[in-house]
């Protein structure tokens, strides 16, 4: 057997890629590729910008959108708890349960002072205030540009749904007696939750975490926005003006006639042009079914799921029920509210995850 040539028992070294070999071009280094990065959503890296300072820029936003603080003992969350109940309570019965946005703000603040965070709590939610009063008005300029309501298609679609039955006329036929019962004040109460819940579910969630609050609000304008767009392009009737315009003649507002038990002057909110129709999409439903939502999502991998999910579902079927019932809205009004509030928790959802965001 022929000895090997001595350059076959040489030991073999890694190629330099950078060095040319027979002509070959420098084989492309990893980052040269021109393709983003698409690791778990994440963006490409902008320009100057290395992957180690990119997460150092996340690890930073997570801290500064953690808790507000960062540790709370049980004596100062029980004496925050008494605080927001003591300033809840005293808040209903100076206004009653319809509680406009300025006024919820200083009951909450009395319990983010307890927490010792009583300037981020102004931070965060003066400007989610600020915008949702904002949203108040677009909502009103959409029926001073369109006064003049549709009163068919709603109609229209509720019958078809019920095999041409309405399910307001149905219940006030059976339950409407022309005069105030006792189920009509407490079906007021329950659809004036709408005005408590969400703000609640809010404060809630900027205790837990600030990215939480940040999702929860940013999902609460993007479902109002898209509200008051279609208020302006296709401004609906609400039952009750069915009945007065006798398409529906047996349907009537029920109302209790109070708003707040002191002169609206004492609300900012009184000083937004109000819209009497803004029936679709029905926030009333909308806010309800984005409470359960969040709701739901955030207590799905925990024990409390199924009792969370019950109360959920109590509150929205339940505050559906009496706005139906009352006339403001049609059932139609009502699931469309539904699907807007599906597509505001998905988008703002999506958005989050794929700039990263924390959560």
């Amino acid at each position: 057997m022929k000895d090997r040539p001595e350059h076959e028992y040489q030991t073999l070294w890694a190629v330099d890629p950078d060095v040319s070999v027979e002509g070959v071009g420098t084989l492309p280094q990893p980052g040269r590729l021109g393709i983003p990065a698409l690791v778990r959503r994440q963006r490409r890296i902008p320009e100057g910008q290395t992957q180690e300072e990119r997460e150092a820029r996340r690890r930073e936003r997570a801290e500064r959108w953690g808790p507000p603080r960062a540790e709370i003992d049980r004596r100062t969350a029980v004496l925050a708890a008494l605080a927001l109940a003591g300033a809840l309570t005293g808040a209903i019965l100076l206004f009653g349960l319809s509680l406009t946005t300025d006024r919820y703000l200083p009951v909450l603040l009395v319990p983010a002072l307890v927490l010792g965070c009583g300037r981020l709590y102004l931070r965060d939610f003066g400007v989610f205030a600020i915008l949702m009063l904002t949203y108040s008005e677009l909502r009103g300029l959409a029926h001073l540009l369109r006064p003049d309501p549709y009163y068919a298609a709603q109609l229209t679609a509720d019958k078809w749904l019920f095999f041409g039955h309405v399910p307001t006329v149905e219940l006030q036929n059976w339950f409407w007696t022309g005069t105030l019962q006792w189920y009509d004040r407490l079906l007021f109460d329950v659809a004036k939750l709408h005005y408590v819940i969400p703000p609640l579910v809010a404060f809630a969630l900027w205790t837990r975490r600030r990215a939480l609050f940040f999702r929860f609000a940013s999902s609460i304008l993007v479902l109002s926005t898209a509200a008051a767009v279609t208020f302006l392009l296709f401004p609906a009737a609400p039952p009750w003006a069915a009945g007065r315009a006798l398409l529906a003649p047996s349907v009537t507002k029920i109302d209790d006639g109070t708003w707040s038990t002191v002169p609206s002057s004492f609300s900012i909110s009184s000083l937004v042009q109000g819209n009497p129709f803004a029936a679709i999409p029905s926030l009333h439903g909308g806010y309800a079914f984005l409470v359960l939502l969040f709701v739901v999502s955030l207590s799905w991998r925990t024990r409390w799921r199924w009792p969370a999910l019950a109360l959920s579902l109590l509150y929205v079927f339940a505050l559906s029920f009496a706005r139906v019932y009352t006339g403001d809205h049609y059932v139609i009004d009502i699931l469309i509210g539904y699907v807007y509030a599906a597509a505001a928790f998905f988008a703002v959802r999506w958005y989050w995850r794929r700039e990263a965001l924390p959560e």
